[in-house]
């Protein structure tokens, strides 16, 4: 990857042990005093799905929007791991490298089930979680069909007519309002005609389901304050799942967003960074 791009102009680099040496690449816009807050995107997505509140977050807390190893903007080296505790132990490794004891985590869809994983496992690192639209065990048509994802289908995604299924299936499987229009498509692409992108994606997706299923027991562990946000017109996770996370996970509260789908901080942004930033600043 050219160390020069990047969607924002404080993006940086930094290579982990634990990913073989690789990169992972994250957005830190103005490092300053306030708490730590980790922002962890969902899957085929990157840093970039936190540009409309990034802003206002930085004004409160010390950002870090990462991408996922082998997403986003990071490394995709097709001889990594990209099981949940491989993902965790990086993430637990990019806060050691920044000096960061303990951060706020917040994490949409796949983002949401890694920080759950991190929350349960390692529970001293997390001080309050948020959740959007996390990914949890049981079943729905998303986990389904990514179950059926293969590395041998990568071809496919390079065929004429392509990028329009995978702009119609955003519009109405992921959004109610947002424009999925040419400028969205160009930042929602451009990490994915990385080398090895495809692959990884498609290798994510496949093991999607067994993680969650592993992820399952590990709910009750979460103990840290947790606040759940859905988007009322979520058709990639729908409503039981968001249920089974409640029941699941104690001391956790929901937040139902009207008019938002699968991705409430692009569609609701300051209503979601107001919402973060008041639920996160509790306990201070």
């Amino acid at each position: 990857m050219d160390t020069g791009q990047s969607w924002h102009p404080a993006g940086h680099w930094l290579a982990l042990t634990s990913f073989g040496g690789a990169r992972v690449h994250y957005v830190r816009p103005s490092p300053r005093a306030g708490p730590p807050l980790l922002l962890i995107h969902g899957f085929a997505q990157s840093s970039w799905a936190w540009r409309f509140v990034l802003p206002a977050l930085c004004q409160h807390f010390d950002v870090i929007a990462v991408c996922l190893p082998g997403l986003g903007w990071s490394d995709k080296p097709l001889d990594a791991e990209y099981r949940y505790p491989a993902q965790v132990a990086r993430l637990v490794e990019l806060l050691d490298k920044l000096a960061l004891p303990s951060a706020h985590l917040c994490g949409n869809s796949l983002g949401g089930a890694l920080a759950m994983q991190l929350a349960a496992v390692q529970p001293q690192r997390v001080r309050r979680l948020v959740l959007v639209g996390p990914a949890a065990h049981g079943l729905f048509p998303a986990a389904l069909l990514a179950e059926l994802q293969h590395e041998a289908m990568a071809p496919l995604w390079t065929l004429p007519g392509f990028d329009l299924l995978l702009r119609l299936g955003l519009r109405h499987g992921a959004y109610k309002h947002l424009p999925v229009d040419d400028h969205y498509m160009a930042h929602f692409l451009a990490p994915l005609r990385s080398a090895g992108a495809v692959q990884v994606t498609l290798r994510i997706a496949r093991s999607f389901r067994k993680d969650l299923e592993a992820l399952e027991p590990l709910l009750p562990r979460i103990h840290a304050p947790t606040l759940l946000i859905w988007g009322a017109h979520d058709r990639l996770v729908p409503r039981h799942i968001v249920r089974h996370v409640l029941r699941r996970v104690p001391q956790t509260r929901l937040s139902v967003y009207a008019d938002s789908g699968h991705c409430p901080q692009e569609e609701e942004p300051a209503r979601f960074a107001a919402e973060v930033q008041a639920f996160l600043q509790e306990a201070r």
